[in-house]
């Protein structure tokens, strides 16, 4: 059922309001690493009931604004104005994250419905940094968790550099096999790593998502973005997975990614 995920804090002068949000209420606050000005606040402990949200600039709107999050973007446009009331802007992509708009209720309130492609998920390991450092980039370790639960990883190659290439192979328990290949933009040892993300064929060569049976206009190359942060000899990892067609497809793929650091997390 959808329901109110995010929130976002109109601001002047947006460096003024990150520092009164983290003193006051001791907010982390980071700036998004999309294309426009955009700061993410966490609002409490993943384990805390709550929202999140963000404080944008006020040339975005002026208003406080709280965002319902829904499977499309397009449905529910559509349900608004026939049950009364009124979509104040049209689709709008937000780079990286997924499709947005303004509506208006019957009451005159003004709110917001978006519909997120962006994958993100954290995960905290009960494991040193340095461990799971090297299960992320070693290639004989890939084989052991990589993959959707019940599927084995027969085959990793990754030359692990910026501006290497990574060949991965997951095979089903039926036999298929779904190659991927991506290249290395960013590497921060034990900290960042940045790499595109593609479907491709056993050489290598870049191959569009439908030759996998997937629907949904795919670009031919996503994005991937994993940070590690160690505390206390735990190591918590967060993982952006962008670009993703629509919703529906994203979802699918945070299946899979769960069920393979549920793999990692029982490797570690």
């Amino acid at each position: 059922m959808p329901k109110v995920i995010h929130f976002e804090i109109p601001a002047e002068k947006p460096e003024r309001a990150i520092e009164f949000y983290r003193k006051v209420f001791g907010w982390k606050i980071d700036k998004w690493q999309g294309e426009f000005d955009y700061w993410l606040v966490e609002a409490g402990e993943e384990d805390e009931p709550g929202i999140n949200g963000a404080i944008k600039p006020k040339e975005f709107g002026t208003s406080i604004s709280d965002v319902i999050g829904v499977d499309s973007y397009e449905e529910f446009a559509q349900k608004i104005e026939a049950k009364g009331g009124k979509m104040l802007t049209d689709k709008m992509t937000i780079p990286d994250m997924g499709y947005t708009g303004s509506f208006q209720d019957t009451e005159g309130n003004v709110m917001a419905i978006i519909e997120i492609t962006m994958l993100f998920i954290t995960r905290t390991f009960d494991a040193p940094l340095e461990k799971v450092w090297e299960a992320w980039t070693d290639p004989e370790t890939i084989k052991k968790w990589w993959g959707p639960k019940e599927f084995t990883t027969p085959v990793v190659k990754n030359d692990f550099r910026v501006g290497g290439s990574s060949l991965y192979c997951m095979r089903s328990p039926e036999g298929q096999e779904i190659w991927s290949t991506g290249v290395y933009k960013e590497i921060v040892p034990m900290e960042r790593i940045v790499s595109t993300d593609s479907f491709a064929d056993a050489d290598g060569n870049v191959v569009p998502a439908s030759d996998y049976g997937l629907s949904g206009d795919w670009p031919l190359e996503l994005k991937v973005m994993v940070t590690f942060q160690e505390k206390d000899g735990k190591t918590r990892l967060t993982l952006q997975h962008t670009g993703f067609p629509d919703n529906k497809n994203k979802t699918l793929a945070e299946v899979g990614w769960n069920e393979s650091l549920d793999k990692l997390a029982e490797y570690l």
